[in-house]
């Protein structure tokens, strides 16, 4: 525990001296607007580009083309020109600074710093509105733009933090029936959660890390880090309760619980992994920010938690508590019949020997050729015993309709899929933020004023053989009057020449809005119709970029290599999958079953964004796109989430298996089991997830919506009906594994603790508190 404290204090004190550092740039090797980028590189520019300071004269004030608000704005500048880091400033009225909008009353300041857009803080920009203090005092309106205005947007997300620990808090108290108990996934969700963000802001300064990478790792790193520590917390109340030392309980607790959390946090490392064969730097770093959440929350799971269940062990699980535990333990085992055998089978809790009349195989003494299935005959033929509640009589129902189950669940999906199949992707852009933020009105005032294209301009980048003469170059006349005469152009700025007179630039002014279809089109048009026709047999190479393009490229990148992750994600799973329970049919089985909620997932994402259905629910106007990096970044996230609940299930399911021989008695036993904690770790992590939607960030709600469908479908549809009714129908074949793999994998054991003693499980028929729930993880 004092090792975690400097650690954070370290982490803490290198974030305060060096700052979390974000930064929206879109980088795409290879591609057309980065070659345009890397072009532009050798004019002399400043290192922030140029930043727009709106300025807006109201009804009832004098037009900024007055002589009195024209004294104003160049005071203004002039003001701005003394702020920190800032090497120019152009006014509206000088030429290249931009003109006066039709109406008069909407001009820009132009500002030029030293530093890059990632290391624009909040505090610069509110430097330079205050700077523009004489323009305010003539009753001007000033709204920074740009980088500028992204840096003042910048919020805290700690309400939604904060609103997600909350009603984790409740259900572990509901659960647990103790807040001490309550309290300690949260105690380790939180460290977890602080040292990860420090790690995440300090690695900004190595790469291109977007502001919501912090956010979406943040919501991940929160959900997996309560929920490892649930499934952990319960195994610990489960030993102490069967009379085993508070140290002692730890420590099994780690050694059987902590290896499925590894596991698990390790599968959702892997599938964030294949988002590397994106080729794209974002992509990168969008996975490395959950997967250090990840990392740290297995950690935390790993060594704090022990520590902190060595301290306080025995105020975790009241004393007349865990009598009644074990009581109902040794009942429950006694009630248990076997799959031909009328009577009660009773053992103590020491008395662990399988029946004699039954097949018992434990994953370390599987003999070669494990292939050969036990000899138990699977008849569907059940035998009446107690009545079973809650999810014992749901997995009861399931597996006494399977056929039904399965296709009622299908349905149920494919209803909420179906609008998937018109998912497309999309390009955000400021018109998308909240009202009332920086970015918004500068946005608005300028679409308003010079058109929505002012917004989004493109850049055109030309590479000449030989030296311009200057602007009026045939070469670079020709160019001018192509782009000037393009369908879907507003305007055309005049030609500029690097100083050696090798490059020339034009920036042109679409006449749609930046993420508007038709400014794409307008992308495409240019690169394979104007520019062709208008330098053919000149030499010159030219290149679109500018924003617009550089998320049109970024799109159509992902577009080809998200069939290639994917498939990578779909094999890591099986794969993993395989060796920890050494079934190819169960491992294939459960990849697919993954499908269904991500595919479901991706239907509401489009009915609620790309539609906007329900969009106002949450705080938005309407529809807006869906950029191309969400779904893939999903898509790896929640085939990881996932791996959570299917270790979770099926270590119960298969332990049972080994022990009986009987494929249906062992879905029914695994899914009564866990079933309640499964529900139990995804409503804690539902609940993170919504408490996102607080975020004035549209992409930030995306994750938000869409990880909480796929985590609530997943623990519900698919783990409590369509995983056990497909294993009813499949019966023994479900535990298939061909002689050559039996010799070739590995026997990881995930339920096994290291002691030949086990704890007597809760009994499958009854819906158990968590303190109960059989933990096989």
């Amino acid at each position: 525990m004092a090792a975690w404290l400097l650690l954070l204090v370290a982490l803490a004190s290198a974030v305060g001296a060096f700052g979390r550092v974000t930064s929206e740039a879109v980088t795409i090797p290879g591609s057309d607007s980065q070659a345009a980028r890397d072009t532009a590189g050798a004019f002399d520019d400043a290192a922030s580009g140029r930043q727009p300071v709106v300025l807006y004269a109201p009804a009832g004030t004098a037009p900024l083309s007055s002589s009195g608000q024209r004294r104003a704005v160049e005071e203004a500048a002039r003001a701005v020109e003394g702020v920190d880091h800032v090497v120019a400033v152009t006014t509206p009225y000088e030429p290249g600074g931009g003109g006066l909008g039709a109406d008069g009353r909407t001009g820009r300041l132009t500002v030029e710093l030293d530093v890059g857009g990632r290391d624009i803080t909040p505090e610069t920009t509110r430097a330079v509105t205050d700077a523009a203090a004489p323009a305010a005092r003539a009753g001007i309106e000033v709204t920074a733009g740009g980088d500028l205005a992204a840096a003042a947007d910048k919020g805290s997300t700690g309400h939604s933090e904060i609103i997600g620990l909350a009603a984790a808090f409740v259900v572990l108290a509901l659960g647990f029936g103790s807040l001490v108990a309550a309290g300690v996934p949260l105690l380790t969700g939180a460290v977890g959660l602080g040292a990860s963000l420090c790690l995440i802001g300090l690695a900004g300064h190595l790469m291109d890390m977007p502001s919501s990478g912090a956010t979406i790792a943040a919501m991940i790193g929160l959900g997996v880090g309560i929920d490892y520590t649930l499934f952990c917390l319960t195994r610990f109340r489960e030993l102490l309760a069967a009379g085993v030392g508070v140290e002692d309980a730890a420590a099994r607790t780690t050694a059987g619980s902590g290896k499925a959390v590894v596991f698990a946090g390790s599968a959702v490392v892997a599938a964030l992994a294949g988002l590397a064969l994106g080729g794209l730097p974002l992509l990168h770093a969008l996975a490395l920010a959950p997967g250090i959440a990840v990392l740290v929350a297995m950690a935390a799971t790993l060594t704090l938690l022990p520590a902190v269940l060595s301290l306080i062990g025995p105020r975790l699980t009241p004393e007349v508590r865990a009598g009644r535990t074990v009581r109902a333990a040794r009942r429950a085992r006694a009630e248990r019949k076997a799959p031909d055998d009328e009577a009660p089978y009773e053992k103590t809790p020491g008395d662990e020997a399988p029946r004699t009349d039954a097949p018992h195989r434990t994953p370390d003494d599987e003999a070669p050729g494990a292939n050969a299935l036990p000899q138990a005959e699977d008849r569907g033929e059940r035998r009446e015993g107690p009545a079973p509640a809650g999810w014992g009589r749901i997995a009861a129902f399931v597996a006494s309709r399977p056929w039904r189950c399965l296709l009622g669940g299908l349905v149920l999906t494919g209803v909420l899929a179906a609008p998937a199949t018109q998912l497309t992707f999309g390009q955000l852009d400021a018109g998308d933020k909240a009202v009332g933020t920086a970015s918004r009105t500068a946005y608005d005032r300028v679409a308003d004023a010079f058109g929505p294209g002012a917004n989004g301009p493109l850049q055109v980048v030309s590479t000449l053989p030989a030296p311009a003469s200057g602007p009026d170059d045939t070469r670079i006349t020709s160019v001018t009057a192509a782009l000037r005469t393009t369908g879907g152009v507003a305007s055309v700025g005049p030609p500029q020449l690097d100083a050696s007179g090798t490059r020339v630039r034009w920036q042109v002014i679409p006449a749609t809005a930046p993420a508007d279809p038709d400014t794409v089109a307008l992308v495409h048009r240019l690169r394979d119709e104007t520019l062709p026709a208008a330098t053919g047999g000149t030499g010159l190479v030219t290149h679109v970029g500018g924003a617009t393009a550089a998320q049109a490229d970024l799109n159509e990148r992902l577009t080809e290599r998200m069939p290639l992750v994917v498939g990578f994600v779909l094999a890591v799973a099986a794969l993993l999958l395989l060796v920890a329970f050494r079934s190819p049919v169960v491992a294939v089985k459960a990849a697919l079953m993954n499908l269904v909620s991500v595919a479901a997932s991706y239907g509401v994402l489009t009915a609620v964004f790309q539609w906007g259905r329900g969009a106002s629910l949450i705080g938005l106007e309407g529809p807006v796109p869906i950029p191309g990096y969400v779904p893939l970044l999903m898509f790896a996230v929640l085939f990881g989430l996932a791996m959570d609940y299917e270790v979770f299930l099926l270590s119960a399911v298969r332990a049972a298996y080994l022990r009986d021989g009987d494929n249906r008695g062992a879905v029914v036993s695994g899914l009564s089991g866990t079933g309640r904690i499964i529900t139990s770790a995804a409503l804690i992590m539902v609940s993170v997830f919504l408490g996102y939607l607080l975020s004035d960030d549209p992409v930030v709600k995306m994750f938000g919506i869409g990880l909480a469908t796929a985590v609530a479908l997943d623990a519900t549809v698919v783990r409590g009906v369509l995983v056990p009714s497909t294993m009813v129908l499949l019966g023994r074949a479900n535990w298939w594994l061909p002689g050559v793999l039996d010799r070739l994998l590995p026997r990881l054991a995930i339920e096994d603790d290291g002691h030949d003693g086990a704890v007597p499980p809760a009994s499958p028929a009854g819906d158990a508190p968590l303190a109960d729930a059989r933990s096989t993880s």
